[in-house]
Parts: C-alpha cells; structure tokens; sequence
C-alpha cells in the first residue's frame, strides 16, 4: 500500500525584548558650618622690681627720715651711756670717804684713754629684693564645625524584559493513498 505522509514542522516564534535598568546616583548634599576659635590674650609688660634700700642702709647711705631715726637712737643710747659712766664715777668718788685709794688719779686714766674697737665687715649684708610684676590672661574659645550630610537614594528605572513565544506555523501532517495503478 503506497501511503504519501507529508508533514509540516511546527515553527515556533520566540521574540525576545531585553531588560533594561538604569541607575543614577544623584550626589549626597553636604553642609559644613564653621565656627572658628577666639583667642584673647591680655597681658601686662613684666616689670622688674629691685628694692636695694637696705643694702644701702647697711653701706650708710640711707634716706633722711632714717637717719634721723638713726640718729636719735644713738643719740639715746650715748646718753643712757654717759649717765651710766657719771653714775659710776660719782659712786667711785664716794668711796673715798671710805679709806679707798684717791680715785681722781684712777679716773683720769680711765677717761683719758678712750678705747676704739676696730673690725672689717663686708658690706651689704643683705641682698636686693627683686620682685617681677606683670600678667598673663589667656581666654579661649573652642571653634565648632556641624556637618550637615544628606544622602540621596539612588534613582533606578528598570522595565522588564520579554519572551514572546507562539507558534508561526502549526505542525500538519498529511496522509495521501498514492495508488499508481490507477
């Protein structure tokens, strides 16, 4: 039996759109607020101080009202002294009465004589004062920074791809009796 089969394939279409994504990122905005630092200084000039008054004094050279002071101490003291020698040499003399030696002789050596006491010393004894005078302020300020900072989201546009799939030709299949005979 001579039997033709003809038969047609399927064609299958397959359309595809590709996916597309696109991202931007836009810049973070920044901010940045300064605050800068003071400094105030306020200073007075050192000054030296030196007092040498009394290295001085100790040398003699003293101011007028301290001499005078000095003066009438030793004034005072020559005085107390003086009286102190009369007082002993009226007591001296009194002693005569008494069968003493004559005491005039005696008191005329001693009063003739006068006796000097004589020393080196080295001059000042004492040192200067020195005094330093003067300031140092410093005020301060600390400087701030603030930092604003704002992050923007990345901006993404995506579209989705396709796959179109259908059939373009549909599969067949034909059967046919070939007979030659007739």
């Amino acid at each position: 039996m001579p039997l033709q089969i003809t038969t047609t394939k399927p064609i299958i279409q397959i359309n595809t759109t590709n996916g597309q994504m696109n991202i931007r990122q836009p810049k973070g905005e920044q901010n940045i607020e300064t605050t800068m630092p003071r400094v105030k200084i306020e200073s007075e000039k050192p000054r030296v101080i030196i007092d040498q008054y009394q290295c001085f004094a100790e040398s003699g050279l003293k101011n007028y009202l301290d001499l005078e002071k000095q003066a009438a101490m030793l004034g005072y003291q020559r005085v107390l002294e003086g009286i102190a020698r009369i007082v002993e040499d009226g007591n001296r003399m009194a002693q005569i009465e008494n069968g003493m030696p004559p005491a005039i002789p005696e008191l005329a050596e001693k009063n003739a004589w006068e006796e000097f006491d004589y020393n080196i010393d080295i001059i000042p004894k004492s040192r200067p004062k020195i005094d330093v005078e003067g300031s140092l302020n410093i005020d301060w300020e600390l400087g701030k920074v603030n930092i604003d900072y704002k992050t923007n989201r990345p901006i993404i546009n995506f579209q989705r791809g396709k796959v179109e799939i259908y059939l373009k030709q549909k599969p067949s299949i034909e059967i046919r009796y070939v007979d030659v005979k007739i």
